[in-house]
Protein backbone atom coordinates (compact mmCIF):
# COMPACT_ATOMS: atom_id res chain seq x y z
CA UNK A 1 0.00 0.00 0.00
CA UNK A 2 1.26 3.44 -0.89
CA UNK A 3 -0.63 5.09 1.94
CA UNK A 4 -2.01 4.01 5.30
CA UNK A 5 -5.28 5.68 4.24
CA UNK A 6 -7.55 3.56 2.05
CA UNK A 7 -10.61 4.79 0.14
CA UNK A 8 -13.26 2.27 -0.93
CA UNK A 9 -15.68 3.36 -3.63
CA UNK A 10 -18.82 1.30 -4.22
CA UNK A 11 -20.40 2.46 -7.49
CA UNK A 12 -23.87 0.95 -7.72
CA UNK A 13 -26.94 1.55 -9.87
CA UNK A 14 -28.85 3.10 -6.97
CA UNK A 15 -26.14 4.56 -4.69
CA UNK A 16 -22.50 5.63 -4.82
CA UNK A 17 -20.90 4.97 -1.43
CA UNK A 18 -17.44 5.95 -0.18
CA UNK A 19 -15.55 4.92 2.95
CA UNK A 20 -12.20 6.33 4.05
CA UNK A 21 -10.29 4.29 6.62
CA UNK A 22 -6.82 3.35 7.86
CA UNK A 23 -5.23 0.50 9.76
CA UNK A 24 -4.14 0.96 13.37
CA UNK A 25 -1.09 -0.49 15.10
CA UNK A 26 -3.19 -3.26 16.63
CA UNK A 27 -4.24 -4.35 13.08
CA UNK A 28 -7.78 -3.07 13.47
CA UNK A 29 -9.40 -0.66 11.02
CA UNK A 30 -10.29 2.88 11.98
CA UNK A 31 -13.21 4.20 9.97
CA UNK A 32 -12.59 7.89 9.26
CA UNK A 33 -15.57 8.92 7.17
CA UNK A 34 -18.47 7.76 5.00
CA UNK A 35 -20.20 9.48 2.09
CA UNK A 36 -23.09 8.39 -0.09
CA UNK A 37 -25.08 9.86 -2.95
CA UNK A 38 -27.93 8.56 -5.13
CA UNK A 39 -26.27 7.38 -8.32
CA UNK A 40 -26.95 8.58 -11.83
CA UNK A 41 -25.32 7.69 -15.13
CA UNK A 42 -24.70 3.98 -14.50
CA UNK A 43 -26.92 0.96 -15.07
CA UNK A 44 -26.04 -2.65 -14.29
CA UNK A 45 -22.34 -1.83 -14.10
CA UNK A 46 -22.19 0.07 -17.42
CA UNK A 47 -21.64 3.84 -17.59
CA UNK A 48 -24.51 5.55 -19.45
CA UNK A 49 -23.70 9.21 -18.65
CA UNK A 50 -20.09 9.93 -17.79
CA UNK A 51 -20.73 13.48 -16.57
CA UNK A 52 -23.62 12.53 -14.31
CA UNK A 53 -21.74 9.62 -12.75
CA UNK A 54 -18.56 11.63 -12.21
CA UNK A 55 -20.59 14.24 -10.30
CA UNK A 56 -22.13 11.54 -8.09
CA UNK A 57 -18.70 10.07 -7.40
CA UNK A 58 -17.28 13.51 -6.62
CA UNK A 59 -20.07 14.31 -4.15
CA UNK A 60 -19.80 10.94 -2.42
CA UNK A 61 -16.03 11.24 -2.00
CA UNK A 62 -16.33 14.87 -0.90
CA UNK A 63 -18.83 13.92 1.82
CA UNK A 64 -16.51 11.17 3.04
CA UNK A 65 -13.55 13.58 3.06
CA UNK A 66 -15.53 16.11 5.11
CA UNK A 67 -16.46 13.45 7.65
CA UNK A 68 -12.89 12.06 7.75
CA UNK A 69 -11.21 15.48 7.83
CA UNK A 70 -8.62 14.18 5.38
CA UNK A 71 -8.27 13.69 1.65
CA UNK A 72 -9.23 10.49 -0.12
CA UNK A 73 -6.17 8.43 -1.07
CA UNK A 74 -5.40 5.01 -2.52
CA UNK A 75 -8.85 4.57 -4.09
CA UNK A 76 -10.26 1.09 -4.72
CA UNK A 77 -13.43 0.70 -6.77
CA UNK A 78 -15.79 -2.21 -7.31
CA UNK A 79 -16.59 -3.49 -10.79
CA UNK A 80 -19.54 -5.59 -11.94
CA UNK A 81 -21.61 -6.18 -15.05
CA UNK A 82 -22.33 -8.77 -17.70
CA UNK A 83 -18.90 -8.06 -19.22
CA UNK A 84 -17.17 -9.84 -16.30
CA UNK A 85 -15.94 -13.22 -17.48
CA UNK A 86 -14.26 -16.21 -15.84
CA UNK A 87 -12.02 -18.96 -17.15
CA UNK A 88 -10.16 -21.78 -15.43
CA UNK A 89 -6.55 -22.24 -16.53
CA UNK A 90 -3.48 -24.20 -15.47
CA UNK A 91 -0.07 -22.80 -14.54
CA UNK A 92 3.14 -24.78 -14.19
CA UNK A 93 6.63 -23.80 -13.02
CA UNK A 94 9.86 -25.51 -12.05
CA UNK A 95 11.01 -25.11 -8.44
CA UNK A 96 14.69 -24.09 -8.27
CA UNK A 97 17.09 -25.81 -5.89
CA UNK A 98 20.81 -25.77 -5.15
CA UNK A 99 21.14 -29.39 -6.27
CA UNK A 100 19.33 -30.25 -9.58
CA UNK A 101 18.72 -33.80 -8.34
CA UNK A 102 16.98 -32.57 -5.17
CA UNK A 103 13.50 -30.95 -4.94
CA UNK A 104 13.36 -27.26 -4.07
CA UNK A 105 11.32 -25.57 -1.34
CA UNK A 106 8.12 -23.84 -2.46
CA UNK A 107 8.01 -20.21 -1.33
CA UNK A 108 5.44 -17.43 -1.59
CA UNK A 109 7.12 -16.12 -4.74
CA UNK A 110 6.62 -19.51 -6.41
CA UNK A 111 2.90 -19.45 -5.61
CA UNK A 112 2.66 -16.01 -7.20
CA UNK A 113 4.59 -17.21 -10.25
CA UNK A 114 2.42 -20.26 -10.87
CA UNK A 115 -0.79 -18.25 -10.42
CA UNK A 116 0.49 -15.62 -12.85
CA UNK A 117 1.41 -18.34 -15.33
CA UNK A 118 -2.15 -19.71 -15.16
CA UNK A 119 -3.68 -16.25 -15.59
CA UNK A 120 -1.45 -15.50 -18.57
CA UNK A 121 -2.42 -18.81 -20.18
CA UNK A 122 -6.02 -17.57 -20.08
CA UNK A 123 -5.26 -14.02 -21.23
CA UNK A 124 -3.60 -15.19 -24.47
CA UNK A 125 -6.64 -17.22 -25.49
CA UNK A 126 -8.78 -15.96 -28.33
CA UNK A 127 -11.61 -13.70 -27.18
CA UNK A 128 -9.77 -12.13 -24.23
CA UNK A 129 -7.70 -9.59 -26.19
CA UNK A 130 -9.77 -6.68 -24.90
CA UNK A 131 -10.07 -7.89 -21.33
CA UNK A 132 -8.08 -7.09 -18.22
CA UNK A 133 -7.29 -9.67 -15.55
CA UNK A 134 -8.87 -8.66 -12.24
CA UNK A 135 -8.18 -11.69 -10.03
CA UNK A 136 -6.61 -15.12 -10.09
CA UNK A 137 -8.07 -17.50 -7.51
CA UNK A 138 -6.32 -20.88 -7.10
CA UNK A 139 -8.47 -23.98 -6.74
CA UNK A 140 -5.85 -26.63 -6.03
CA UNK A 141 -2.21 -27.50 -6.59
CA UNK A 142 -0.15 -30.44 -7.85
CA UNK A 143 3.43 -31.06 -6.71
CA UNK A 144 5.08 -33.39 -9.21
CA UNK A 145 2.62 -36.32 -9.24
CA UNK A 146 0.89 -35.48 -5.94
CA UNK A 147 -2.47 -33.83 -6.57
CA UNK A 148 -5.19 -32.33 -4.35
CA UNK A 149 -2.66 -30.19 -2.46
CA UNK A 150 -4.42 -27.53 -0.40
CA UNK A 151 -1.46 -25.37 0.53
CA UNK A 152 1.96 -26.15 -1.00
CA UNK A 153 3.81 -23.40 0.87
CA UNK A 154 7.12 -24.69 2.36
CA UNK A 155 6.65 -28.11 0.79
CA UNK A 156 9.27 -29.53 -1.57
CA UNK A 157 9.04 -30.53 -5.21
CA UNK A 158 10.52 -30.29 -8.69
CA UNK A 159 7.43 -28.83 -10.39
CA UNK A 160 4.38 -26.95 -9.13
CA UNK A 161 1.08 -26.86 -11.04
CA UNK A 162 -1.96 -24.77 -10.12
CA UNK A 163 -5.54 -24.77 -11.33
CA UNK A 164 -6.68 -21.13 -11.19
CA UNK A 165 -10.00 -19.37 -11.74
CA UNK A 166 -9.23 -16.15 -13.61
CA UNK A 167 -11.71 -13.25 -13.44
CA UNK A 168 -11.51 -10.72 -16.29
CA UNK A 169 -13.27 -7.47 -17.11
CA UNK A 170 -13.84 -5.77 -20.46
CA UNK A 171 -11.46 -2.84 -20.95
CA UNK A 172 -14.16 -0.42 -22.17
CA UNK A 173 -16.34 -0.39 -18.99
CA UNK A 174 -13.17 -0.31 -16.86
CA UNK A 175 -11.80 2.67 -18.77
CA UNK A 176 -15.12 4.54 -18.59
CA UNK A 177 -15.33 4.15 -14.81
CA UNK A 178 -11.68 5.20 -14.54
CA UNK A 179 -12.52 8.34 -16.51
CA UNK A 180 -15.50 9.09 -14.25
CA UNK A 181 -13.22 8.94 -11.20
CA UNK A 182 -10.65 11.16 -12.93
CA UNK A 183 -13.33 13.71 -13.91
CA UNK A 184 -14.38 13.84 -10.25
CA UNK A 185 -10.87 15.06 -9.43
CA UNK A 186 -9.36 11.79 -8.19
CA UNK A 187 -7.19 8.94 -9.47
CA UNK A 188 -7.33 5.16 -9.38
CA UNK A 189 -4.62 2.68 -10.28
CA UNK A 190 -5.56 0.05 -12.90
CA UNK A 191 -4.91 -2.76 -10.41
CA UNK A 192 -7.27 -1.24 -7.82
CA UNK A 193 -10.49 -2.52 -9.37
CA UNK A 194 -12.14 -5.26 -7.32
CA UNK A 195 -14.84 -7.61 -8.58
CA UNK A 196 -18.05 -7.31 -6.56
CA UNK A 197 -18.00 -11.07 -6.02
CA UNK A 198 -14.50 -11.01 -4.51
CA UNK A 199 -15.18 -7.96 -2.34
CA UNK A 200 -18.34 -9.50 -0.90
CA UNK A 201 -16.59 -12.74 -0.04
CA UNK A 202 -14.32 -10.80 2.32
CA UNK A 203 -17.16 -9.22 4.27
CA UNK A 204 -20.03 -11.71 4.50
CA UNK A 205 -18.62 -15.23 4.04
CA UNK A 206 -17.17 -17.21 6.93
CA UNK A 207 -14.49 -19.85 6.55
CA UNK A 208 -17.04 -22.59 7.30
CA UNK A 209 -19.44 -21.27 4.67
CA UNK A 210 -16.70 -21.34 2.04
CA UNK A 211 -15.58 -24.85 2.90
CA UNK A 212 -19.03 -26.39 3.34
CA UNK A 213 -20.40 -24.90 0.12
CA UNK A 214 -22.57 -21.83 -0.31
CA UNK A 215 -24.30 -19.63 -2.85
CA UNK A 216 -23.62 -15.95 -2.18
CA UNK A 217 -26.20 -13.61 -3.66
CA UNK A 218 -25.93 -9.81 -3.67
CA UNK A 219 -29.19 -8.16 -4.73
CA UNK A 220 -28.59 -4.47 -5.23
CA UNK A 221 -30.42 -1.82 -7.21
CA UNK A 222 -29.62 -2.68 -10.82
CA UNK A 223 -28.18 -6.18 -10.71
CA UNK A 224 -27.94 -9.40 -8.74
CA UNK A 225 -24.41 -10.82 -8.38
CA UNK A 226 -24.16 -14.55 -7.63
CA UNK A 227 -21.11 -16.55 -6.50
CA UNK A 228 -20.96 -20.31 -5.97
CA UNK A 229 -18.46 -21.72 -3.46
CA UNK A 230 -17.62 -25.40 -3.30
CA UNK A 231 -15.17 -26.94 -0.81
CA UNK A 232 -13.38 -23.67 -0.14
CA UNK A 233 -13.08 -22.35 -3.69
CA UNK A 234 -14.97 -19.80 -5.74
CA UNK A 235 -16.27 -22.00 -8.57
CA UNK A 236 -18.54 -19.77 -10.66
CA UNK A 237 -19.90 -16.25 -10.78
CA UNK A 238 -23.04 -14.95 -12.49
CA UNK A 239 -24.85 -11.67 -12.89
CA UNK A 240 -28.61 -11.16 -13.32
CA UNK A 241 -29.41 -7.73 -14.84
CA UNK A 242 -32.45 -7.26 -12.61
CA UNK A 243 -32.82 -6.22 -8.97
CA UNK A 244 -34.44 -3.67 -6.66
CA UNK A 245 -34.79 -0.85 -9.18
CA UNK A 246 -36.94 -3.04 -11.44
CA UNK A 247 -39.31 -3.67 -8.52
CA UNK A 248 -39.55 0.07 -7.81
CA UNK A 249 -40.25 0.87 -11.47
CA UNK A 250 -43.00 -1.77 -11.61
CA UNK A 251 -44.66 -0.20 -8.58
CA UNK A 252 -44.37 3.32 -10.03
CA UNK A 253 -45.98 2.25 -13.32
CA UNK A 254 -48.75 0.05 -11.96
CA UNK A 255 -49.61 2.30 -8.98
CA UNK A 256 -49.26 5.44 -11.14
CA UNK A 257 -46.99 7.17 -8.66
CA UNK A 258 -43.52 8.70 -8.54
CA UNK A 259 -40.32 6.69 -8.38
CA UNK A 260 -39.56 8.16 -4.94
CA UNK A 261 -42.99 7.25 -3.58
CA UNK A 262 -42.78 3.78 -5.12
CA UNK A 263 -39.44 3.24 -3.38
CA UNK A 264 -40.94 4.41 -0.08
CA UNK A 265 -43.93 2.06 -0.45
CA UNK A 266 -41.63 -0.85 -1.33
CA UNK A 267 -39.50 -0.32 1.77
CA UNK A 268 -42.29 0.42 4.23
CA UNK A 269 -45.13 -1.84 3.07
CA UNK A 270 -43.74 -4.21 0.45
CA UNK A 271 -43.47 -7.98 0.89
CA UNK A 272 -41.98 -10.52 -1.49
CA UNK A 273 -44.64 -13.11 -0.54
CA UNK A 274 -48.09 -11.53 -0.92
CA UNK A 275 -49.91 -14.23 1.06
CA UNK A 276 -48.07 -13.07 4.20
CA UNK A 277 -49.62 -9.56 4.33
CA UNK A 278 -52.90 -8.30 5.76
CA UNK A 279 -55.35 -8.14 2.83
CA UNK A 280 -57.44 -5.50 4.59
CA UNK A 281 -54.68 -2.91 5.03
CA UNK A 282 -54.80 0.06 2.65
CA UNK A 283 -51.90 2.31 1.62
CA UNK A 284 -51.99 5.95 0.54
CA UNK A 285 -50.41 6.26 -2.92
CA UNK A 286 -49.14 9.68 -3.92
CA UNK A 287 -50.16 10.98 -7.36
CA UNK A 288 -47.70 12.14 -10.03
CA UNK A 289 -46.90 15.87 -10.25
CA UNK A 290 -49.77 17.01 -8.05
CA UNK A 291 -52.36 14.57 -9.34
CA UNK A 292 -54.87 13.17 -6.88
CA UNK A 293 -53.57 10.27 -4.87
CA UNK A 294 -55.25 6.90 -4.52
CA UNK A 295 -55.57 4.09 -2.01
CA UNK A 296 -54.35 0.57 -2.74
CA UNK A 297 -54.42 -2.55 -0.64
CA UNK A 298 -51.11 -3.75 0.70
CA UNK A 299 -51.73 -7.17 -0.82
CA UNK A 300 -51.97 -5.60 -4.29
CA UNK A 301 -48.65 -3.85 -3.77
CA UNK A 302 -47.05 -7.08 -2.60
CA UNK A 303 -48.44 -9.00 -5.57
CA UNK A 304 -46.62 -6.59 -7.90
CA UNK A 305 -43.42 -7.07 -5.91
CA UNK A 306 -43.84 -10.84 -5.71
CA UNK A 307 -44.23 -11.14 -9.49
CA UNK A 308 -40.95 -9.31 -10.19
CA UNK A 309 -39.09 -11.12 -7.39
CA UNK A 310 -40.20 -14.50 -8.74
CA UNK A 311 -39.02 -13.54 -12.23
CA UNK A 312 -35.63 -12.43 -10.89
CA UNK A 313 -35.15 -15.55 -8.75
CA UNK A 314 -36.24 -17.78 -11.62
CA UNK A 315 -33.51 -16.26 -13.79
CA UNK A 316 -31.03 -16.74 -10.95
CA UNK A 317 -32.01 -20.37 -10.49
CA UNK A 318 -31.72 -21.09 -14.21
CA UNK A 319 -28.20 -19.63 -14.18
CA UNK A 320 -27.09 -21.62 -11.15
CA UNK A 321 -28.85 -24.98 -11.38
CA UNK A 322 -26.24 -26.74 -13.55
CA UNK A 323 -23.28 -25.59 -11.46
CA UNK A 324 -23.99 -26.82 -7.94
CA UNK A 325 -25.26 -29.90 -6.13
CA UNK A 326 -28.05 -28.92 -3.69
CA UNK A 327 -27.15 -31.67 -1.21
CA UNK A 328 -23.60 -30.31 -0.93
CA UNK A 329 -24.41 -26.62 -0.57
CA UNK A 330 -24.42 -27.17 3.18
CA UNK A 331 -24.34 -23.50 4.15
CA UNK A 332 -27.22 -22.65 1.81
CA UNK A 333 -27.66 -19.16 0.40
CA UNK A 334 -25.92 -16.11 1.85
CA UNK A 335 -28.06 -13.11 0.88
CA UNK A 336 -26.81 -9.53 1.05
CA UNK A 337 -27.13 -6.17 -0.71
CA UNK A 338 -29.63 -3.34 -0.31
CA UNK A 339 -32.57 -5.35 -1.65
CA UNK A 340 -31.91 -8.10 0.91
CA UNK A 341 -33.85 -5.85 3.31
CA UNK A 342 -37.08 -6.34 1.33
CA UNK A 343 -39.52 -8.08 3.65
CA UNK A 344 -40.00 -11.74 2.82
CA UNK A 345 -37.33 -12.00 0.15
CA UNK A 346 -35.52 -14.70 2.15
CA UNK A 347 -38.71 -16.81 2.16
CA UNK A 348 -39.15 -16.31 -1.60
CA UNK A 349 -35.52 -17.33 -2.14
CA UNK A 350 -35.94 -20.41 0.04
CA UNK A 351 -38.95 -21.48 -2.01
CA UNK A 352 -37.11 -20.93 -5.31
CA UNK A 353 -33.92 -22.81 -4.42
CA UNK A 354 -35.13 -25.10 -1.61
CA UNK A 355 -32.06 -24.11 0.41
CA UNK A 356 -31.62 -22.40 3.76
CA UNK A 357 -31.21 -18.63 3.47
CA UNK A 358 -29.20 -16.32 5.71
CA UNK A 359 -29.48 -12.54 5.36
CA UNK A 360 -25.91 -11.38 5.95
CA UNK A 361 -24.62 -8.09 7.25
CA UNK A 362 -20.91 -7.35 6.80
CA UNK A 363 -18.52 -8.70 9.41
CA UNK A 364 -17.32 -5.62 11.31
CA UNK A 365 -15.14 -7.41 13.86
CA UNK A 366 -11.95 -5.91 12.45
CA UNK A 367 -13.13 -2.31 12.96
CA UNK A 368 -12.16 -0.49 16.13
CA UNK A 369 -15.39 1.49 16.73
CA UNK A 370 -18.03 3.79 15.29
CA UNK A 371 -19.31 1.55 12.52
CA UNK A 372 -23.04 1.46 13.22
CA UNK A 373 -23.79 2.83 9.75
CA UNK A 374 -21.92 -0.05 8.13
CA UNK A 375 -24.03 -2.66 9.95
CA UNK A 376 -26.30 -3.00 6.93
CA UNK A 377 -26.39 -5.48 3.98
CA UNK A 378 -26.21 -2.49 1.62
CA UNK A 379 -22.65 -1.75 2.84
CA UNK A 380 -21.31 -5.29 2.38
CA UNK A 381 -19.41 -4.47 -0.83
CA UNK A 382 -17.87 -1.34 0.69
CA UNK A 383 -16.63 -3.20 3.77
CA UNK A 384 -15.33 -6.05 1.63
CA UNK A 385 -13.26 -3.66 -0.47
CA UNK A 386 -11.65 -2.19 2.64
CA UNK A 387 -10.72 -5.69 3.82
CA UNK A 388 -9.40 -6.59 0.39
CA UNK A 389 -7.35 -3.38 0.07
CA UNK A 390 -5.88 -3.75 3.55
CA UNK A 391 -4.91 -7.37 3.05
CA UNK A 392 -7.40 -8.94 5.45
CA UNK A 393 -8.17 -12.39 4.01
CA UNK A 394 -9.79 -15.55 5.29
CA UNK A 395 -7.12 -17.95 4.03
CA UNK A 396 -3.43 -17.75 4.80
CA UNK A 397 -1.45 -15.85 2.16
CA UNK A 398 -4.76 -14.54 0.83
CA UNK A 399 -5.47 -17.67 -1.19
CA UNK A 400 -8.68 -19.65 -1.43
CA UNK A 401 -7.80 -23.32 -1.75
CA UNK A 402 -10.03 -26.26 -2.56
CA UNK A 403 -10.24 -29.24 -0.25
CA UNK A 404 -9.50 -31.58 -3.14
CA UNK A 405 -11.26 -32.66 -6.29
CA UNK A 406 -12.83 -35.98 -5.37
CA UNK A 407 -16.22 -35.38 -6.98
CA UNK A 408 -15.78 -38.21 -9.49
CA UNK A 409 -14.67 -40.85 -7.01
CA UNK A 410 -16.85 -43.72 -5.81
CA UNK A 411 -16.41 -42.53 -2.24
CA UNK A 412 -17.86 -39.14 -3.09
CA UNK A 413 -20.84 -40.74 -4.84
CA UNK A 414 -21.52 -42.80 -1.70
CA UNK A 415 -21.42 -39.64 0.43
CA UNK A 416 -23.96 -38.02 -1.91
CA UNK A 417 -26.27 -41.00 -1.58
CA UNK A 418 -25.99 -40.99 2.22
CA UNK A 419 -26.89 -37.29 2.29
CA UNK A 420 -29.89 -37.90 0.02
CA UNK A 421 -31.11 -40.73 2.25
CA UNK A 422 -30.67 -38.53 5.30
CA UNK A 423 -32.70 -35.70 3.71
Amino acid sequence: MKSSVITALDIGSSMVRTAIARTKKDSTIELLGIGQQPSDGIDKGVVTDIQALSECIGKSISDAESAAECSAANIYSNITGEHIRTQVGDGRIAIPSENPSEPGEILDEHLDQVINDAMNSVKIQKGYERHKILHGIPHDYIIDSQDNIRNPLNMNGFHLTAKVLTILGDLTPLRNITKCIELSGHEILPENFVSNHVALSHSVLSEDERRLGAIMMDIGGGACDISIYDRGSLENIFMIPMAGTAITEDLAILLKTTINNAEYIKKQFGHAVAERVDDSLEIEVEGISGRTGTKRKQVQVSQIIEHRVQEMLSLAYDKCKDFYTPELVTAGIILTGGSAKLEGIDLALHRSFNLQVKIARPDLSRFSSGVETLDDPAFATLVGMLYYAMGFEHESSGRSIALGNISNSKIWEKIKNIIKDFK
